[in-house]
């Protein structure tokens, strides 16, 4: 029988899976706003282990990362070098006036998502000092990009009774 062979450890389930969605193009990223935030070579951003982040703005000006991709005000950023990030605004409703994030607000959220590690191409002490307070304070699938708040059974049953779900932004 040809075709994709069956995974035989978990790793390889997770590759497929991540092979198969890109084939679905987020149409509201992709038609979303793009642009690059900067940062001055002695402050520049860091990178965590876990790159892509997510915030929101709140009306105080807290920012909150971890936020699902489709939710209203929702901004998306990754460094790509130590003074360019990139900063996407998907194609949503936004409520709030938007303000870009600032690097050491980058870099925060960057340390605030990261498993283990951040890293920088200088030892600079300042912003390791912006980066401690904040690392680890939100883990993926429990403070961040959690799912907790989805009713499986009321779910299932929706799809069963060809109803259409909540979309994610207006959960």
């Amino acid at each position: 029988m040809r075709g994709t062979p069956a995974p035989t450890k978990p790793s390889d389930a997770y590759v497929q899976s991540v092979e198969t969605m890109m084939d679905f193009a987020d149409e509201y990223m992709l038609t979303g706003h793009w642009g690059v935030l900067r940062a001055e070579p002695d402050k520049p951003f860091v990178i965590g282990d876990a790159p892509v982040v997510t915030c929101e703005r709140s009306d105080n000006n807290t920012l909150h990362f971890g936020l699902g991709f489709a939710r209203p005000n929702v901004e998306a950023f990754v460094p790509v070098s130590p003074t360019a990030c990139l900063h996407a605004l998907p194609r949503l409703e936004r409520t709030r006036p938007l303000r870009a994030p600032s690097v050491v607000e980058v870099n925060m959220a960057q340390a605030a998502l990261a498993t283990g590690h951040c890293f920088a191409n200088i030892c600079n002490k300042e912003v390791d000092a912006i980066l401690q307070p904040h690392f680890g304070t939100i883990r993926i699938g429990i403070e961040g990009f959690s799912v907790r708040h989805i009713d499986y059974k009321k779910l299932m049953f929706d799809i069963l009774m060809e109803r259409h779900p909540q979309t994610a932004a207006t959960l």
